[in-house]
């Protein structure tokens, strides 16, 4: 009997795993996708995706600002929406405002000001038509986005994993396809509107048709809501918008004071960070409501899980850097990223930890300290960008992101922690931040060097998995339960 709670805890861990997992599957998938789109950009010449690339990463700028932080408030208050009102009719009433915010914004720029634009963000090759296609693009984006966030909310899982392959494929791969036959920037982009377009087609009337509409509101009505949703998504909104813009900003730098070849080397380096994520998989879908839905009463499990993700990151982090040289065995003509790709990689780090230190600012209702922490991260890029690039090139690049990545890390950390804790111990996590700095340091510095890299970093993934010894023996608990609970399947 005295093993009891210990049976409970490691059965609710287990299924803490799985609903985890559940939401995962999308994401391991993708990862097919993800390795599709770095085989192509390995394949085709870096000069003629560097547009394309920067076209989609501003896509994804302009989606977040039209979106007005709308999504966020929808994760937010779907479940606990204003009185009288329901899940359905907060999302009806996000989509119009956006949609409407997006059709007068895109008019706007499109008619005054498609020239300075097109020049400002390295569109000169393709010209002022840009433009208008790249509102396009972004507008059939933010639908894809918010019917994603309708199909999570709604525990679809099906279709939101049919759905989030879609989106995808949309914007990492799908738009690269024309580059077997043509390096026309123009084509790629049109090739990512048609994309997005047959996503709309496939899902969104179809999930509107899963429940019926939700009653047409009155003007009062939806002037509720927008007080409820508005004030909260536009706290969020510039975090969204400025952090979308990390990589974008150092694309224009680059193209600025490199040119197209480099921008497509950088862009192909970044793609390549975005392995880490793979630890990541679908736990940042499954985390944000759970922790939203629990943080009253599962502040210890929010805070080992915290441990846990350091884990994982970090050791995966290790695992990379080891075998980076690999991936450029490959795709030696891409061999001039190996310097920078650790310092890609440590900022891809610093956003997704931020998964287990942050939500302290939602639960206070002060988002804002969100985007003071992004905006300060942006500044940083901009700043550490101008100084950097012209003297070293992608390398400036690469350490400008990395340095504004942490910024934006620790500001937003501080002050997340403040309001909600779930760093159970503050030490033990510096020294995995130290550790990770020196595996930063060791890949940028002994590029090239496969044996003495492998060796070093080697070590320092032995002193992680002391470190966090304790998280490993739970982690290796609960796998063995899980394959025990399929074996009885």
């Amino acid at each position: 009997m005295a093993a009891q709670p210990n049976n409970k805890k490691s059965a609710a861990g287990e299924s803490f795993i799985g609903s985890v997992m559940k939401y995962s599957v999308a994401t391991y998938l993708g990862f097919g996708i993800t390795g599709a789109a770095l085989v192509l950009k390995g394949i085709l010449p870096a000069e003629s995706y560097g547009i394309p690339v920067t076209f989609m990463t501003y896509t994804a700028s302009l989606m977040n600002l039209g979106i007005l932080g709308l999504d966020q408030a929808l994760l937010r208050f779907y479940h606990e929406p204003p009185a009288g009102h329901t899940g359905r009719q907060l999302f009806a009433a996000c989509t119009r405002l956006s949609a409407l915010f997006m059709l007068a914004l895109g008019l706007i720029c499109s008619l005054l000001f498609a020239s300075p634009l097109t020049h400002a963000l390295g569109f000169d090759a393709v010209g002022p038509a840009v433009v208008p296609l790249l509102f396009l693009n972004a507008v059939l984006y933010m639908l894809v986005r918010y019917l994603n966030v309708l199909l999570r909310l709604e525990d679809n899982v099906r279709a939101y994993t049919a759905e989030t392959l879609w989106m995808q494929g949309c914007f990492n791969l799908f738009y690269l396809l024309p580059g077997f036959f043509t390096s026309s920037a123009l084509v790629f982009i049109m090739a990512a509107i048609a994309s997005f377009g047959c996503v709309i087609l496939a899902f969104w009337f179809k999930a509107r048709q899963r429940q019926s509409a939700p009653p047409p509101l009155s003007k009062a009505h939806r002037q509720g809501i927008y007080r409820t949703l508005v004030p909260y998504g536009l706290a969020l909104a510039p975090a969204q918008i400025l952090f979308s813009l990390s990589s974008g900003i150092c694309l224009s730098f680059i193209m600025l004071y490199g040119g197209e070849r480099e921008q497509g080397l950088f862009a192909f380096a970044y793609s390549l960070a975005q392995l880490v994520t793979a630890i990541q998989a679908g736990f940042s879908t499954y985390w944000g409501p759970y922790i939203y839905s629990h943080y009253r009463e599962e502040q210890a499990r929010i805070a080992r899980v915290h441990d846990i993700l350091n884990l994982l990151i970090f050791a995966f982090f290790c695992l990379l850097i080891m075998l980076e040289d690999v991936i450029f065995w490959v795709f030696p003509t891409k061999a001039a990223c190996l310097p920078i790709l650790p310092l890609l990689m440590l900022a891809v780090v610093f956003n997704i930890l931020c998964e287990g230190t942050v939500y302290g600012n939602s639960i206070a209702r002060k988002p804002y300290h969100d985007t003071i922490g992004i905006a300060i991260g942006a500044a940083v890029n901009v700043g550490l960008c101008l100084v950097l690039v012209p003297t070293r090139g992608m390398l400036g690049a690469a350490l400008a992101l990395a340095a504004s990545n942490g910024a934006m890390f620790l500001y937003r950390t501080v002050l997340g922690q403040y309001y909600y804790r779930t760093i159970p111990s503050y030490a033990k996590t510096l020294s995995g931040f130290l550790l990770a700095f020196g595996v930063t340091g060791i890949g940028t510095f002994f590029a090239g060097n496969f044996l003495l890299k492998f060796l070093l970093t080697g070590g320092i993934l032995v002193v992680y998995a002391s470190l966090y010894r304790a998280e490993l023996r739970k982690l290796v608990t609960m796998g063995l339960g899980i394959l025990r609970g399929l074996r009885k399947r």
